[in-house]
């Protein structure tokens, strides 16, 4: 009787130490499928977050490389649009290339193009290669020497000949050139970036030619207009104030390889001339922040695993998802007037295109008048101030009738659903008199601007962005030579 009561504590000592085998197998698997997870949960984060942060990183500085090229040119533009002005000009001809007149290219030329444009040094080759006039700022010298082959200028004069020659066209009295569309115009590789001494500039070069026909040229080279811009620090700031870049800044020596946020200046044999750089937001630096820490609570807190994991990579996804959208919207919106920028106008303007003949429209240039006054008189703060304000009052003003969009400096363009030529002249005028008002730029300080407008209209002005622009711009310079504050209609 001694004995059962004996065995029975055997079989339950048996039965505990089984128990205590199987308990302690059973923790060692979950142990080590808990680490398991936590390798591969740990090792997942990883990559994800190293794939992330790189992606991320690439993303936005390509993203904010192409929005300074885009800034670039158009800053290449605006120059091209105010040589032309001055360049394709009966006077020009009459007063340059017939019988050269200093008094002329002093007072009407170079106080053109540095006091209105800004434009920091201008040059005039003659057909010999001679230089007639070289302006910096607002002091000409004339006959200073000879351009040749060595000259870091010579590749452009030759391609502005070029160019030239292959729109030449035949006028009563000798030679002359067809009018060429901004945007064609611009097509031509005649700009590029060179050094000038111990600067880099942006250059541009054109010939000289008749408007009318009043004048013509005789057979041979023509004179050309070489205009440069240089990279100096307050063409710095103003990118920097347009792109919203923090710190940025523009250097003469190699960028470091470790430098993300940089953009190279090339010279058109492809020479690095320096280089821009600013602190860029790179998102991939936060994402990395907040992986590490989720790696350690994985280690310690498993029963977390999955609730951590999946917080972060929501976390992660939504972080990517705010920059991509960001970056989109930076790509497609100017920045500093909130209004479409140049390449969603030429997505607009594409589309529109498309839908022709059955969905006719009118494209409206819009320039201001009397904006450099403002920056000079009160500084590029109040500039800025009054470019925001006169934005607000486009939009406000056109509202759904199409698409407001700043594609320069003071440079807007309307993509407007309407035809009606009644119904454009008065949302033409409304606009005038909304951006005649004044503009409060300092406490008690009011600037005031005027607006010129031209406007063309698809397909009566053609069915092609370059024949529309041209016709748009046309009409634009002469409202501003019929003295400014109004709008002519290209079919006029």
């Amino acid at each position: 009787m001694n004995e059962t009561p004996t065995l029975k504590t055997a079989l339950r000592r048996s039965g505990d130490v089984i128990d205590r085998s199987s308990k302690r197998d059973i923790v060692r698997l979950a142990f080590s499928l808990s680490s398991v997870l936590i390798i591969l949960a740990s090792v997942s984060l990883l990559f994800v977050g190293r794939f992330s942060s790189a992606e991320a990183d690439r993303q936005a500085v390509d993203n904010q490389q192409a929005l300074l090229k885009t800034a670039f040119n158009g800053r290449f533009i605006l120059i091209t649009r105010d040589q032309r002005s001055l360049a394709r000009w009966d006077q020009s001809v009459r007063k340059i290339s017939l019988d050269f007149d200093e008094d002329f290219v002093t007072d009407e030329f170079v106080d053109s193009l540095w006091f209105d444009f800004g434009l920091d040094q201008n040059l005039l080759i003659a057909p010999d290669n001679r230089i007639l006039a070289d302006s910096k700022e607002d002091k000409v010298t004339f006959g200073t020497g000879e351009i040749d082959n060595d000259n870091n200028l010579y590749r452009f004069v030759e391609l502005a000949r070029d160019q030239y020659f292959q729109n030449r066209i035949r006028l009563a009295k000798g030679y002359g050139q067809r009018a060429l569309p901004l945007g064609e115009e611009f097509a031509h590789p005649i700009h590029g970036f060179i050094e000038q001494g111990e600067k880099v500039a942006m250059v541009h070069a054109m010939a000289v030619v008749p408007d009318d026909g009043a004048f013509a040229l005789p057979d041979g080279n023509p004179v050309i207009l070489i205009s440069a811009m240089y990279i100096d620090n307050e063409l710095v700031e103003e990118l920097g104030h347009q792109l919203g870049f923090t710190g940025i800044n523009f250097e003469r020596a190699s960028a470091s390889p470790e430098l993300n946020n940089k953009y190279t200046i090339l010279s058109p044999s492809g020479a690095p001339l320096g280089h821009f750089s600013w602190q860029g937001n790179l998102p991939g630096r936060h994402i990395w922040n907040t992986v590490i820490p989720v790696i350690v609570i994985l280690g310690s807190i498993l029963g977390t695993v999955a609730y951590v994991i999946a917080w972060k990579i929501s976390r992660l996804t939504i972080s990517l998802a705010k920059s991509e959208e960001q970056n989109r919207h930076l790509a497609m919106y100017d920045t500093l007037s909130g209004l479409a920028n140049r390449l969603q106008y030429t997505r607009a303007l594409t589309a529109a295109l498309e839908r022709l003949p059955s969905s006719p429209f009118a494209l409206m240039q819009c320039d201001l008048d009397k904006f450099k006054q403002v920056n000079d008189t009160f500084g590029h703060a109040a500039g800025d101030k009054v470019i925001k304000v006169v934005a607000e009052r486009l939009f406000a003003t056109v509202q759904d009738a199409g698409l407001v969009c700043r594609v320069g400096g003071d440079e807007f363009v309307i993509l407007l659903d309407l035809i009606d030529r009644l119904a454009i002249n008065n949302l033409a005028h409304r606009i005038i008199g909304e951006i005649q008002q004044p503009i409060k730029v300092e406490p008690e300080v009011f600037a005031q601007v005027g607006i010129s407008l031209g406007v063309s209209v698809a397909p009566v002005q053609g069915d092609t962005s370059e024949a529309l622009m041209a016709a748009a711009d046309a009409a634009l310079y002469r409202a501003k030579e019929e003295g400014r504050n109004r709008v002519i209609f290209a079919e006029d």
